[in-house]
């Protein structure tokens, strides 16, 4: 019974990982932009920002996932094009540059967040993405 859990609480892990490592360098980001900020402060940021990223990427990451597990897209370049894709749009999005945009922020933000998603993209197939579409009694 407990090997039959073996891939969803990998699928589960990879994507928690991942937002969790999208969390953690956009804590980061803000405690360096803002001076004075000690360590529990980026611990309590890391956890906030960890839960939006959460939030904002669970419905289009279940539909991905789903569709690479079922395809067996084991390569780590189509995990990474969807979350810096995913990461970019979310910005874009979030930050509000549709209704008033500033070329230079607008790109700035989309090529930032596209490279930070990749990043967190990468974190996913490092810990479940590699195994895509194995067989339910494959060891690993």
């Amino acid at each position: 019974m407990l090997l039959g859990l073996r891939r969803p609480l990998r699928l589960l892990w990879g994507y928690v990982g991942a937002c969790v490592a999208m969390g953690f360098v956009l804590a980061c980001v803000a405690a360096w932009t803002m001076p004075g900020t000690a360590a529990p402060e980026l611990f309590a940021l890391t956890i906030a920002l960890t839960k939006l990223a959460m939030i904002v990427s669970v419905l289009p990451s279940l539909a991905v996932i789903a569709i690479f597990e079922w395809r067996g897209m084991r390569r780590w370049y189509g995990y990474a094009i969807y979350g810096a894709l995913l990461s970019a749009v979310a910005s874009v999005l979030i930050s509000g540059g549709v209704e008033r945009p500033q070329t230079l922020n607008l790109i700035t933000i989309f090529v930032c967040f596209a490279f930070l998603g990749a990043a967190s993209a990468t974190v996913y197939w490092w810990i479940a993405g590699r195994f895509a579409g194995g067989a339910l009694n494959e060891p690993g």
